[in-house]
């Protein structure tokens, strides 16, 4: 068959020419978009050629001095769920994981010891209100209480927390 096509007029040829080009094209943008696409997921990045990234220092509040958030790998602990009493019989059930400064190491040799933790979350989210912790304002706030008092008590190891899971009824 190449043969036969070889033998096509020259007008033939260029018809074959143009839309060969034409799918060499589309061809080349949707693998220019794919890989493009591919790197916004994570596929690529450190390891591309001629990509310059910049990067924010930003002083993470409660860790040692010199630690910035370009330094922050996910150093996560988190906390099993506990059920707490709130006002006029209603209860909440929250988990908590706490955000851990990047110099910070826990291990099975070296564990964290949660118990304070849990204190302030019980001492500090009992009794409250559910018409308040139900809104995103009173959530906010709550959180910004615990991370306050959460940091005072482990200086220089946690800087942030995050609702896993929050139930109320």
């Amino acid at each position: 068959m190449a043969k036969k096509k070889a033998a096509a007029p020259a007008e033939g040829e260029e018809e074959g020419g143009k839309k060969s080009k034409k799918k060499l094209i589309v061809l080349v943008l949707l693998c220019v978009g794919l890989a493009g696409a591919g790197y916004k997921l994570g596929g690529g990045g450190a390891a591309a050629e001629g990509v310059v990234t910049t990067t924010t220092i930003v002083q993470l509040e409660g860790c040692k001095e010199g630690t910035d958030s370009t330094d922050v790998v996910p150093n996560v602990v988190d906390l099993p769920k506990m059920n707490l009493n709130l006002a006029d019989g209603h209860y909440l059930s929250v988990a908590v994981s706490l955000n851990l400064c990047p110099d910070v190491v826990v291990t099975a040799e070296a564990p964290m010891q949660t118990a304070p933790a849990k204190d302030i979350i019980v001492s500090t989210l009992s009794g409250s209100s559910m018409s308040v912790l139900s809104t995103p304002e009173g959530r906010d706030e709550a959180k910004k209480l615990l991370t306050e008092r959460l940091a005072d008590e482990y200086e220089e190891v946690i800087y942030d927390l995050f609702f896993v899971e929050f139930v109320m009824q």
